[in-house]
C-alpha cells in the first residue's frame, strides 16, 4: 500500500474514533412523565442511542410501543427511572402509557436517526 493511501486511511480512522468518543460522551435524553403528561411529545435519538424515562408523577406509568418492543417497561413507580438502548434506525417509535392507553398526554414518538456513515467502511482492502 502506498504511503499517501495509508496516511489517508489512518486519518479517517482517527477522525472516526474521535467522532465515536464524542457520541459516547453525550447524555441520553430524558423523557419525564408527570401529572401533565410527557415532557416532549417527540424526541430524537441517535441510532443505537439511549433514552431515559423518569416517572415524575404521583402515580405509576408503564411505557409500551407497538413499533419498538425495546421501549417496553415494567410499571414505573413515582421517582423511578427506566433507560433503554434503541436498536438501529432510521425508524419512528410510537409510545404510550400502557396503564392509561387512551390518554394522549402520555404518548409520543421517538425518532431513531439513521446510523452515521463511517468513511473507513468505504475502504476495502
Amino acid at each position: 500500500m502506498n504511503r499517501k493511501l495509508m496516511m489517508a486511511v489512518l486519518g479517517c480512522v482517527a477522525a472516526s474514533a474521535c467522532a465515536a468518543a464524542g457520541r459516547e460522551s453525550r447524555q441520553a435524553p430524558i423523557e419525564v412523565l408527570d401529572a401533565n403528561g410527557v415532557s416532549a411529545q417527540a424526541v430524537s435519538v441517535e441510532s443505537g442511542g439511549a433514552l431515559t424515562f423518569m416517572n415524575g408523577d404521583a402515580r405509576p406509568h408503564q411505557i409500551y410501543s407497538p413499533d419498538c418492543p425495546e421501549l417496553a417497561s415494567t410499571a414505573l413507580q413515582p421517582g423511578q427511572l427506566y433507560t433503554v438502548t434503541l436498536s438501529d434506525g432510521p425508524k419512528v417509535c410510537h409510545f404510550q402509557d400502557l396503564l392509561d392507553p387512551l390518554a394522549p398526554a402520555w404518548s409520543g414518538t421517538v425518532e431513531v436517526q439513521k446510523p452515521p456513515r463511517i468513511l473507513v467502511d468505504d475502504f476495502t482492502f
